[in-house]
């Protein structure tokens, strides 16, 4: 079933919903929900980190809870998503400190998909939140809830030969006993978006050499992407939500905010200052060529060190003259 991407103006709704149910202390709640995937008795990263007697289950529905209150809310559009999935290829190591983030809470819808993590079942990723948590930065990642249980559904009717269908199916309906057959989907009915998982990122410059190559590829999609918003690149323009969604919102909590900042890539400029040609006493070019994308690393003496900025894709030398290299240019304009 094809899931339908909300607009910018429904994400402060999508926030209000998911809120509601990371809250929900109930069986359809985000604590059950964790509970029922995973085994009684397995252990998490987080658990050492936890206070005695608080499970993670607890702790993340909690926390993302806390979090999507008082998150700032950001739309990335496609044209952004694309240059931050080209630009991440590239991106290294870095140091990345609190002033780097666009706030210290947030959620970050994209307009399309940017990738699909494995590690989830190939799920596209769609939502991001992030925020503090037990003295690391938290990055939770969220795909569609119909996406998912699409591919439940595809797994119980495919039956690999490893797999017991009746072991299985039993195993779903003493997980969620209340739900009834062919209705997995009541059981997370409202949001549409689903929790896969949380990436804790500890303070100074992270160590990723034991990291799955899809964390790492998702984790330099969301921080490329971060970084350009806080370029002169990207433009941010503030949209309310809808009058029928403001009125639903306030019902579910009047302290919630009805705004989502649009992030779109800056209308690209011509202009890159003078060509090395017309410049006094340099080296008279007879042809154009391409500058490829890149990052670079930028000195700030405000925190002591570098930090990547991203310089775009242009094109250099005369403007009559041939262009040579035979390489494409995408240019990203709106």
């Amino acid at each position: 079933m094809a899931v339908t991407t909300p607009t910018a103006r429904e994400i402060p709704e999508v926030r209000a919903d998911l809120a509601a149910w990371a809250a929900d202390r109930s069986r359809d709640g985000m604590a059950n929900w964790l509970y029922c995937l995973g085994a009684p008795d397995a252990r998490t990263a987080y658990d050492d980190l936890l206070p005695p007697g608080v499970s993670t289950t607890q702790a993340l529905a909690a926390r993302t809870a806390a979090g999507l209150r008082t998150a700032e809310l950001y739309y990335v559009t496609s044209d952004m998503t694309a240059l931050a999935h080209h630009a991440a290829q590239s991106l290294t190591d870095f140091e990345m400190r609190p002033e780097d983030l666009p706030s210290p809470v947030g959620m970050l819808a994209f307009e399309d998909p940017p990738m699909r993590y494995a590690a989830a079942g190939n799920q596209p990723v769609r939502l991001v939140t992030w925020g503090p948590w037990l003295g690391h930065l938290a990055i939770d990642y969220w795909s569609g809830t119909r996406e998912y249980l699409d591919q439940v559904d595809a797994h119980l009717e495919t039956n690999p030969p490893d797999t017991d269908l009746a072991e299985t199916q039993a195993w779903l309906r003493t997980r969620f006993a209340h739900v009834a057959p062919g209705q997995m989907a009541a059981l997370h009915p409202t949001t549409g978006f689903v929790y896969q998982r949380t990436t804790l990122i500890e303070p100074g410059l992270p160590d990723l050499s034991d990291t799955p190559e899809g964390d790492v590829a998702l984790l330099r999609l969301i921080q490329a992407t971060w970084l350009l918003m806080g370029q002169s690149l990207a433009t941010s323009e503030r949209v309310a939500a809808d009058r029928a969604s403001r009125r639903r919102i306030q019902r579910i909590d009047r302290d919630y905010g009805t705004e989502v900042r649009l992030i779109r890539l800056r209308r690209a400029r011509t202009d890159r200052g003078a060509d090395p040609a017309e410049r006094p006493g340099t080296r008279e070019y007879q042809h154009r060529w391409v500058v490829k994308g890149h990052w670079r690393d930028q000195w700030y003496p405000s925190r002591g060190t570098h930090k990547p900025i991203w310089i775009s894709p242009y094109i250099a030398g005369p403007e009559d003259a041939p262009l040579i290299g035979g390489e494409k240019v995408f240019v990203l304009a709106r």
